[in-house]
């Protein structure tokens, strides 16, 4: 049987980062997290990062917009949030309505305090490794590798998937000439030829295209390591509804030395990361000069596990 890399230990060893960071430099983290309509999967989330900000001694503070509420009303609110001293992050829940460019509102957001590090300049930070903060999901898939000794250097790391949010940021990642990071990368999408082939020569395939059990036993190579970003909701044959990656799980885990689950993998971590993210900014605001990456380290240390 393959590990099974459970994000949960993952999700608390980042979380008691933070509440470390959090008490020992006596800061109060302020989110503005801002919501535009009512998508029921989006409120969802919403709910679980406003449990989640007491437990770290942080705040998060939700404005609700109406979906129709425009484009230039957003914008001004975030301008208004890039001045405000008391906000240290921000974070627009997404998706967007279809009148408002993701875009347009990405490149307003103050870079020190683009929770979802999505501005340029962020993402600029990334390929130069000088970044301040990191997107969620690749972040996630990053102390995944981490957390369990899944060290990628020199090894084929296949993504699927090439979007901004999770693709581009995640291959840039994996290229850092650092630990856990100097992959081998090759990013395939949809107009990918012999995929399949691309898929059977990953040691690590990681897929991020949303697409319900996409990846089949005949796509992955024995012995490697399956990350799945997917999280696709699916309509059983009782009409009942469940969550499934990208990857068919019971078709490929008999194949893998290891495979995240779904739910309950990577998911599991991204709030986790959307609060380091806060502490980060909330650090910066204070003119503190302190990387998180220390007690990262010490804190996985403690509990890290070993394929």
């Amino acid at each position: 049987m393959p590990t099974e890399l459970s994000g949960k230990a993952i999700a608390l060893a980042i979380n008691k980062a933070s509440k470390t960071i959090v008490a020992e430099h006596s800061l109060r983290p302020h989110m503005l997290l801002i919501q535009v309509g009512e998508d029921p999967a989006s409120s969802y989330y919403v709910q679980s990062i406003l449990n989640t900000a007491p437990k770290l001694g942080c705040e998060a503070e939700l404005l609700t917009l109406a979906a129709d509420c425009g484009q230039q009303k957003l914008l001004d609110i975030i301008l208004e949030a890039n001045s405000n001293p008391d906000v240290h992050g921000i974070m627009i829940q997404k998706p967007l309505p279809g009148d408002i460019d993701d875009s347009v509102i990405n490149i307003s957001i103050n870079p020190d305090k683009d929770l979802d590090a999505l501005h340029p300049v962020n993402l600029g930070r990334i390929l130069m490794e000088n970044e301040a903060f990191l997107p969620c999901t690749p972040a996630a898939v990053f102390y995944t590798l981490k957390y369990y000794g899944i060290d990628p250097q020199g090894k084929n790391t296949v993504i699927l998937g090439r979007s901004n949010v999770v693709g581009k940021p995640l291959a840039n990642m994996l290229l850092w000439k650092r630990p856990y990071a100097n992959a081998t990368v090759t990013v395939c999408h949809s107009r990918t030829a012999k995929l399949a082939e691309i898929c059977r020569k990953a040691d690590i395939l990681i897929s991020a295209i949303g697409s319900p059990n996409f990846v089949k036993a005949d796509m992955v190579a024995e012995g490697s390591v399956l990350i799945d970003v997917g999280i696709n909701e699916i309509t059983k044959a009782d009409g009942s509804s469940a969550y499934v990656g990208d990857i068919d799980f019971a078709a490929c885990a008999p194949k893998a030395a290891a495979i995240t689950p779904v739910p309950g993998g990577i998911g599991r971590i991204t709030t986790s990361v959307l609060y380091l993210n806060l502490v980060k900014a909330s650090l910066i605001a204070a003119g503190i000069n302190k990387t998180v990456d220390e007690y990262i380290d010490i804190i996985f240390s403690e509990n890290q596990k070993k394929l």
